[in-house]
């Protein structure tokens, strides 16, 4: 693994008045323990984004920026993952799994939603029920294949059982993020409304501005530590930064333009945080269409990348390079940036032995966010080196969903995935990759199958090599987790080990 870690860039880049927040975005989960006293002060916290939500329907809208409020802070699961990547149980007040794997049973604890209404075992059966339709709109379709393997969910008084065709040593993960999420049984309105069980209640949102969450009282748990927390987005990082510096929120909770951080450390009021995430950028090659069908093509395209010039460039030298689809907090990883190393000429002589002319049109879309803008230019100029003639062409988040990652009608594109053990998402050839191996899907299953933690771990290291030996993508490098808060701000989660942004320990001091 090689790490580079800068407080100043060697190059300056055009920075896009659009970016949005970093879709893999930052922040995670913090302790939530049962039956502790309540928090002693009654604040309030302000926490500046720049992706806001389009609506609240956590289950069946794609997005990060839906969880990033609302997962275990307004809804919650049967358990729930914490910021050292532990799972632990949240409204299940124990669980165990059978020695087949095949067999997951919950204990519920009281709890209560938010609208005065008791936590009961059909609420759960209701909730979880809903993944389990393959023909269902009002899921994602990655949620309904997390819990594919899912045979049953019953109810025997407060205790929920869940069954498995096969064993899924995933499941558990899964049931921490949106696919876990426990709604009221019967729910309709998941756009504009959120009715769930956990530390806060959601208050108000004014839409261009902020979402409001207020404490609830009746908290099953250790009440939020503020009693009030609002998520203000802004437009652009420019603004949100500008807002950090003049004090008029307590948390920026992205740095995406690191080059600007040390204008943050040089203030004795504030303080940047750094942790660690599982959030890969990827630059994407259609393996379905010529010429990136061809082994050959997508190795001389990794080839022809100074990773560490790039992370420079793109991020202010704050990044990892990993050569892999995987970062070096899983078990299952290896450092494999010598599978395809920076090496022009043995790209271009590939690329000449593969029947690529010189001047080939490609394009590169870019979708609106820095890491993506600030990487184009460098990676069209190094692939024009090597023989092709990229075209860079901006989209919008709304295209790219629909034309890219939906129909898959690209060439080349840049986006950060963030989630934590999700490998298998190359085992599915219909996924906008369209990455079809056979050996590679083969490897999925056994680690998702395997009885032993070792034997899910060796799976999926050869599964990881194989992958990078395929080359289906580049991974440019892995991204930090960067926060600026103001001194005396406390309880803020470093790492980012899931979808949300927990706020219940976070307070101003």
């Amino acid at each position: 693994m090689k790490s580079t870690v800068k407080h100043n860039a060697k190059h300056s880049v055009k920075r896009s008045a659009l970016a949005l927040a970093l879709a893999c975005v930052l922040g995670s989960t913090g302790l939530l323990a049962a039956g502790c006293a309540p928090a002693a002060t009654a604040s309030q916290v302000t926490l500046g984004f720049t992706f806001e939500p389009t609506n609240l329907d956590i289950s069946g809208t794609a997005g990060q920026a839906i969880p990033q409020v609302l997962l275990d802070n307004v809804y919650e699961g049967l358990v729930r993952i914490v910021d050292d990547g532990a799972i632990e149980p949240a409204l299940a007040e124990s669980f165990e799994v059978s020695t087949d794997g095949l067999t997951y049973t919950f204990v519920l604890r009281d709890a209560e939603f938010h609208d005065g209404q008791s936590l009961t075992a059909d609420d759960v059966v209701w909730s979880l029920t809903r993944l389990l339709d393959d023909e269902s709109t009002a899921v994602l379709p990655v949620q309904l294949a997390q819990f594919a393997k899912v045979s049953t969910i019953t109810a025997d008084a407060n205790v929920v059982t869940i069954t498995l065709s096969e064993r899924d040593n995933d499941l558990l993960y899964n049931l921490t993020q949106r696919g876990g999420v426990i709604f009221k049984q019967d729910t309709t309105d998941f756009a504009s409304t959120a009715n769930g069980t956990g530390p806060y209640v959601f208050a108000k949102w004014d839409k261009g501005s902020s979402i409001t969450l207020e404490r609830f009282e009746k908290y099953w748990g250790r009440r939020g530590d503020s009693q009030t927390v609002v998520f203000r987005y802004f437009a652009d990082t420019a603004a949100l930064s500008n807002a950090m510096l003049a004090g008029d929120i307590d948390v920026m909770t992205t740095v995406q333009s690191p080059e600007t951080l040390k204008v943050f450390q040089s203030r004795d009021d504030l303080t940047v945080l750094s942790g660690t995430t599982n959030c890969e950028v990827t630059l994407s090659m259609n393996n379905s269409r010529a010429p990136f069908n061809d082994i050959k093509v997508r190795t001389a395209v990794r080839q022809a990348l100074d990773k560490k010039a790039l992370i420079d460039v793109a991020w202010a030298g704050y990044g990892t390079e990993i050569g892999s689809f995987v970062p070096p907090t899983d078990p299952w990883f290896e450092d494999l940036t010598d599978v395809a190393p920076y090496n022009e000429s043995a790209a271009r002589e590939a690329l000449i032995a593969a029947g690529v002319v010189a001047g080939t049109p490609i394009t590169l879309d870019v979708p609106p966010i820095n890491y993506a803008t600030n990487s184009s230019e460098f990676i069209a100029d190094a692939l024009g080196k090597v023989g092709f003639d990229v075209t860079i062409t901006p989209v919008t988040w709304e295209e790219w969903l629909d034309r890219v990652f939906t129909k898959a009608d690209y060439d080349l594109t840049i986006v950060c995935h963030i989630e934590r053990n999700d490998m298998a998402i190359y085992a599915n050839p219909d996924y906008y990759f369209r990455f079809d191996n056979a050996e590679y899907r083969d490897l999925i299953a056994a680690a998702g199958a395997a009885a032993e933690p070792q034997e899910r771990t060796a799976a999926l290291r050869a599964a990881a090599r194989l992958l990078s030996e395929q080359s289906p993508s580049d991974w440019l490098w892995l991204m930090p987790s960067l926060q600026v808060a103001k001194r005396g701000v406390t309880g803020l989660a470093k790492n980012s080990v899931g979808d949300s942004y927990n706020v219940t320990r976070i307070e101003r001091v």
